[in-house]
């Protein structure tokens, strides 16, 4: 039997600006596997592991399109779509064919394209991120309405947690220099291509 209420009825407040001062997502993830059931932990690690980069594969989308949970596949299938738009945009800077380095159905990203274009044409590379974060914040709150006490709202509040924790520890100058490195490894796939 799950505990699902007494767990939502105990977390804290997410506020979208990113600022929350010294929030460890780390910590507050913690507290919650520990009042979790196995499996419900094991989904939670599923959650985890994609954010990760460096585990972002064509297998791992096809995998966690498997997955039983709702979230799980919404938010893979979410951050596929964000991925592949952003490819298509770079690649279009520079004439490249932008299937050879997207994940999946391509046509699937274009219910998000125009308003991830705006974001990905703005000038200021921190700005443009904290847009981008913005926009997955939306959506998780998107694809959990209509969910009071279940697995799905654990998870988009984890998601949203992922968000927070990210910036939390960020000054601008910081996160700036972190996201111009983020551009650096998208460098290497796109060569020659102006990202700022």
């Amino acid at each position: 039997m799950n505990n699902y209420h007494y767990i939502i009825a105990g977390l804290p407040d997410l506020l979208p600006d990113f600022t929350s001062g010294q929030f460890s997502y780390r910590e507050l993830a913690d507290s919650i596997k520990e009042q979790l059931c196995a499996k419900d932990r094991r989904t939670v690690d599923w959650l985890e592991f994609g954010a990760d980069t460096s585990h972002l594969s064509r297998h791992l989308y096809r995998a966690a399109a498997r997955q039983k949970n709702t979230f799980i596949r919404s938010w893979y299938e979410l951050d596929r779509r964000i991925r592949n738009s952003q490819t298509r945009y770079l690649a279009g800077k520079e004439g490249i064919d932008p299937e050879k380095y997207s994940v999946g159905e391509t046509e699937s990203s274009g219910e998000d394209y125009p308003a991830l274009l705006q974001i990905f044409q703005h000038p200021d590379l921190f700005e443009r991120e904290h847009m981008l974060d913005r926009y997955r914040w939306d959506r998780i709150t998107e694809m959990t309405t209509f969910h009071y006490f279940d697995m799905d709202v654990i998870l988009g509040f984890l998601a949203k947690g992922m968000i927070v924790g990210r910036w939390s520890s960020l000054d601008r100058e910081k996160g700036a220099e972190l996201f111009r490195r983020y551009v650096d490894e998208v460098r290497g796939t796109f060569k020659g291509i102006d990202f700022n």
